[in-house]
């Protein structure tokens, strides 16, 4: 009487076991180097790579065991150096930084062994801009007269928000490559090391924005830890 009922439970918790079993959560963090490419109008104005970093709660079904799919949520800053001169020397010099939340999503192919695997894959992000900020020296308001009565503006250190406009582009998107390996530490999950390039496909201006365009790709080295669910 109860064999039928009995049965299609064992086969429903061997198939919970199983689901569950392909699912890992972790969290994750490193460093980001972004290589920026900037068209500006402006003279004596350029904008150099910049330093950062990233942490991320990374998500993983596994199909198979050399095929997953990787998505998550990542908190990540991508960064410049701006620099302005005129012909007595440079007047600004400060670091711009700007806050990104992405969700990427990737396709992993992995191969090893049941201690290390290494793996490779690709695929994309999309990204809103949360905030951003910069820190340096700029030319201030202050202005000192000498005996000449001739007039010089102050440089001055600043560390400060920037608060975002409607000429700002806060949507971001673009592609993903990556690699790494995993090393299986137990049945609780495993540890793993990644690198990965993220290729930008928008600009941190609005199109009708005449001054300048920026468009960030970042390299990216991150260690993690994936739980087994």
């Amino acid at each position: 009487m109860f064999k039928k009922p009995a049965l299609l439970g064992v086969f429903l918790l061997a198939f919970i076991s199983l689901y569950a079993s392909s699912w890992h959560v972790g969290i994750e963090a490193g460093y980001s180097y972004s290589i920026v490419d900037t068209k500006t109008i402006w003279e004596n104005t350029e904008n150099n790579n910049g330093h950062g970093f990233d942490i991320s709660i990374p998500v993983e079904y596994s199909i198979f065991d050399w095929l997953s799919v990787n998505s998550g949520i990542r908190w990540i800053m991508k960064s410049s150096e701006y620099l302005k001169s005129i012909e007595t020397g440079i007047i600004d010099d400060y670091t711009k930084m700007y806050h990104f939340l992405e969700f990427p999503l990737t396709i992993r192919f992995s191969f090893g062994d049941n201690v290390i695997k290494w793996f490779i894959g690709g695929g994309g992000y999309l990204g809103v801009r949360l905030f951003d900020y910069a820190s340096g020296i700029a030319l201030g308001d202050s202005v000192y007269i000498d005996s000449n009565g001739k007039s010089y503006f102050f440089i001055e250190t600043f560390n400060q928000g920037i608060p975002l406009s409607d000429l700002d582009n806060l949507f971001d998107a673009g592609l993903i490559a990556e690699t790494g390996f995993k090393a299986y530490i137990s049945s609780l999950g495993y540890l793993y090391a990644s690198l990965s390039y993220q290729y930008g496909l928008t600009s941190l201006e609005k199109e009708h924005r005449a001054a300048s365009h920026q468009y960030f790709s970042n390299l990216n080295a991150n260690l993690g830890f994936m739980f087994s669910l």
